[in-house]
């Protein structure tokens, strides 16, 4: 009887730990597997208002280069230079027309358009100025908001054209131990309006899918585990049954010392 009992609990501790190892690992293949190639589903990000963007326009010219870059070359040395800072002062700020203004190039459009398709719209647009023209465009406000359970919640800048999940998850110090890993969710803004997605970490397939992938202004929720909830709730209830001993020590103490 006593080794059926220890033969049941040993089963069970061995089932939860089990369970707890799904819950808090990260891309688990469906089956056992060895070293794989996925293919990612990266999409470029398309420009929307409120994005500022860092754009030079360079040359040999040095002359040239403080023509077409004015607002740069004024305010580098207060800001100090090109540090992240300095880039948001200095940058353009797409407007509500979709538009940003560029020294001597004036206004141009460009919303719904990728880094690189601005790229080659402010090349053509320099060239009727000057023949040398090299152009760099960086997005400057690729921000992602990381809330819910994470070690360091807040809102955090990525200089990476191409970031992913994971990079952000490292950046705001991992998932706390009561972070649900298997229901994420990913608030996105879109043409017409906000877009929610639920992504489990817990899926290698995720390294294949859309969402692996973040986009600038992504808000990022970690959903609690549901223990979480259930630990919250106990320590609401102790602080009350501590104050209910309280009292009815204290009324007690009082009853004895009356009757003396």
């Amino acid at each position: 009887m006593r080794r059926n009992f220890l033969f049941v609990s040993l089963m069970l501790v061995l089932l939860t730990s089990c369970n707890q190892y799904h819950r808090f690992t990260y891309l688990q293949p469906s089956i056992p597997e060895k070293d794989t190639i996925y293919t990612t589903a990266f999409r470029q990000y398309k420009l929307q208002p409120a994005d500022i963007l860092n754009v030079r326009v360079m040359s040999i010219d040095k002359n040239v280069n403080e023509l077409f870059n004015a607002d740069v070359s004024s305010s580098s040395s207060s800001v100090g230079g090109m540090a992240a800072g300095g880039m948001y002062l200095t940058g353009h700020s797409i407007n509500i027309n979709g538009l940003i203004h560029l020294p001597v190039i004036g206004d141009v459009p460009v919303v719904g358009l990728t880094l690189e398709e601005v790229t080659q719209k402010i090349q053509l647009l320099a060239a009727d100025y000057i023949k040398d023209a090299h152009i760099e465009v960086k997005l400057v406000s690729f921000k992602i908001s990381m809330i819910g359970e994470v070690n360091h919640p807040g809102q955090i800048t990525i200089f990476n054209d191409k970031a992913n999940i994971f990079e952000a998850i490292a950046l705001s110090g991992d998932l706390s131990y009561y972070g649900n890993r298997k229901n994420l969710l990913l608030v996105r803004t879109v043409s017409g309006g906000v877009k929610t997605i639920k992504v489990d970490l817990t899926q290698r397939s995720l390294l294949k899918s859309e969402q692996f992938y973040l986009q600038p202004n992504d808000i990022v929720y970690i959903e609690p585990l549901r223990t979480t909830v259930f630990r919250l709730r106990v320590a609401d209830y102790s602080v009350f049954l501590t104050l209910l001993t309280s009292t009815v020590t204290a009324i007690f103490l009082i009853t004895q010392a009356t009757k003396k």
